[in-house]
This record gives structure tokens, sequence and C-alpha cells, in this order.
């Protein structure tokens, strides 16, 4: 899924993502649709990465990549239920040697639960 030695992460064939990634460079990809690079944006449709389905958003920050953010949709959760998808993004990053909030020299990775916006998502904040 991602290198935390080195932040890069391999979105699709099409899309890989690193420490310093520009919204320049996303507007050369397949995914850019007019978007203005000051709101979040979403890709269209679900991405396959390690065998797992997510939706996935972006959040650029003075042009530059700040926050990837992961949400697994490889079970589907009920609004009353958002708190397991929360279980199941802790248990991939497990599965992946990730601690839930850790920290590198290139930013961090957590698996959060937004309660006012009832969402849980992996997150991927660049410094």
């Amino acid at each position: 899924m991602i290198d935390t030695h080195n932040g890069v992460i391999k979105v699709s064939n099409e899309l890989t993502i690193y420490p310093g990634y520009s919204f320049d460079q996303f507007q050369h990809t397949k995914f850019y649709k007019n978007q203005d690079g000051i709101r979040i944006i979403y890709l269209d449709g679900q991405q396959m990465i390690d065998g797992r389905s997510y939706i996935v958003s972006l959040i650029f920050r003075d042009r530059k990549l700040y926050t990837l953010s992961l949400i697994c949709c490889d079970e589907e959760f009920s609004e009353q239920d958002e708190k397991k998808r929360k279980m199941l993004h802790d248990n991939i990053l497990n599965e992946l040697g990730i601690r839930p909030q850790a920290k590198y020299s290139w930013g961090k990775i957590s698996s959060d639960y937004d309660a006012r916006g009832n969402v849980s998502s992996i997150n991927i904040i660049y410094f």
C-alpha cells in the first residue's frame, strides 16, 4: 500500500503519490477534471490498492499535496455502524505493520473517525 520509508503510494497505474506531489502534476493525470485544487478532490470511481477497494480523495495546500484520504469499501456499513469501518481501517494498518498514529520523517498515517461527518478514513498527511 504505502512505502513507509519514503511516503510513496501507488493509487493506480496512472497515479503514484509521494511527498512533494504537486497540483500541477495532478493536472496531467486522467483524474484531473478541471478541479480547482482548493477543495477536496475525490477520484472518480473506487481505486484498487493492494487488492482492496477504496474511495480516494486528495487535499492540496499551496498547490502541494497535504492529505491523501482512503475509505475502504470492501465491506458495507450502515450509517449507524460507520465506527466499524474504523476498526477495518485499524486492521488494514495493523496487517501492514503500521501503528494507528504512525509518524515518519515525511509525514504521518492515521486511522480516524470523524464523529461530526460520521466518516472513517485512513489519512496520509504529508509534511
